[in-house]
């Protein structure tokens, strides 16, 4: 057994140097991927921030970026005339819809002409997205694309055909880079930032990083006293209540003065 124990050994050395080197060309394959800030901060006057995010990929290659937040049900009602007048006829509850969806491509028909089986851009959130309640099968569509412009005129969802910019090509790569606006009304939590590279219609790779909302000072005062503190809540409510309606007395009396 002694004389076979060096091969052996030259072996499980081989089949170690290709996992290694397996696990490094995985790496290498995947975008390099930065977002900068990686945490924004909603104060008192937090008036939506910019974020900029900017990445590698190979040479020749188009690319998806997209921001997206965690999911939960959400309950609308919906509308329709009785006896002449718009009034609740039904609710209608939305399963599986991101708390928030940015994406932007490269090349414009990666969004607006996005082959049925792609999994980035609206076209994969048509087949996430799913209702129940007072809609009919035949429906569907229709109230997705509603929903859809709801989310848009909210600024809570958007798509920027182009908008990810791609600069010049340097050993083999080239760099992309994408600015997005975090909306005043986006909840506090970790949303994930995913660049894809696509080719001939596919993904081929992604990068994924984290991108963390806060609320600090007052904003966060007022949260946490409203989740763990109900009556002291309630009572700054009522004190700020006061002070406001103080103040614009105040405003209104002296401006009537002149």
């Amino acid at each position: 057994m002694k004389p076979n124990q060096p091969f052996s050994w030259k072996i499980a050395v081989l089949a170690l140097g290709l996992w290694l080197a397996g696990g490094l060309a995985a790496q290498a394959a995947a975008p390099a991927l930065k977002v900068s800030p990686a945490t924004v901060r909603i104060g008192a006057f937090f008036n939506g921030q910019t974020v900029t995010v900017t990445g590698a990929i190979p040479g020749g290659a188009q690319a998806v970026l997209e921001v997206i937040g965690t999911s939960a049900e959400e309950h609308l009602m919906r509308k329709g005339r009785r006896g002449g007048l718009w009034m609740n006829v039904g609710e209608i509850t939305v399963h599986d819809a991101p708390a928030l969806y940015l994406v932007m491509s490269t090349a414009p028909p990666l969004l607006t002409a996005a082959p049925p089986d792609a999994t980035w851009g609206y076209r994969a959130l048509e087949k996430r997205i799913a209702f129940s309640g007072r809609i009919e099968p035949a429906e569907r569509q229709e109230f997705l694309k509603q929903f859809l412009e709801l989310k848009e005129s909210e600024h809570i969802y958007a798509s920027r055909p182009g908008a990810l910019k791609v600069g010049a090509a340097s050993g083999g790569e080239s760099t992309v880079t994408g600015t997005f606006l975090i909306p005043t009304n986006t909840r506090p939590g970790a949303y994930q930032v995913r660049l894809s590279v696509i080719q001939d219609g596919k993904v081929v790779s992604h990068a994924d990083r984290e991108l963390k909302v806060q609320m600090v000072g007052f904003p966060a005062l007022l949260a946490t006293l409203a989740y763990e503190h109900g009556v002291a809540y309630g009572v700054v409510a009522v004190v700020i209540a006061i002070i406001v309606g103080f103040a614009m007395g105040f405003v209104f009396k002296g401006g009537g003065g002149h």
